[in-house]
């Protein structure tokens, strides 16, 4: 029997807010760019499919699904390195911690794979 160094925290759940902070930052963001789509006349249709990747997986880590994490965490990146090397772009702090959150979010998805403890999403 192996046992883990990771202190386990069952009766806080401490562990699975970081899966929900991931897809929450993932809604969030998609949320925001739908809302700039719909009132800024410098943004363009492309964005709504922006807001629909964002919106599906956010979707998939809400399920606890490894590859919509691992997806989600990597589209994150390559927007913030699109947006780097775009003249017109401005650094924003939230979307570095949405990456953070990402993160922090597919690691924990996939240590509960790991421990074969995946819970399943929180009912409405």
């Amino acid at each position: 029997m192996s046992v883990s160094p990771e202190p386990h925290f069952r009766s806080l759940d401490l562990p699975q807010k970081h899966v929900t902070r991931a897809w929450m930052a993932a809604t969030i963001s998609a949320g925001l760019t739908l809302v700039f789509s719909i009132t800024l006349p410098s943004y363009d249709a492309w964005n709504f499919i922006d807001v629909a990747i964002l919106a599906g997986l956010a979707y998939g880590v809400w399920r606890r699904n490894r590859v919509c994490a691992v997806l989600l965490l990597l589209y994150g990146i390559a927007n913030e390195v699109i947006l780097a090397f775009d003249e017109t772009a401005r650094f924003s702090l939230l979307r570095v911690v949405f990456i953070y959150f990402y993160f922090r979010g597919a690691i924990q998805i996939f240590r509960n794979h790991r421990n074969g403890t995946v819970p399943e999403p929180a009912k409405a």
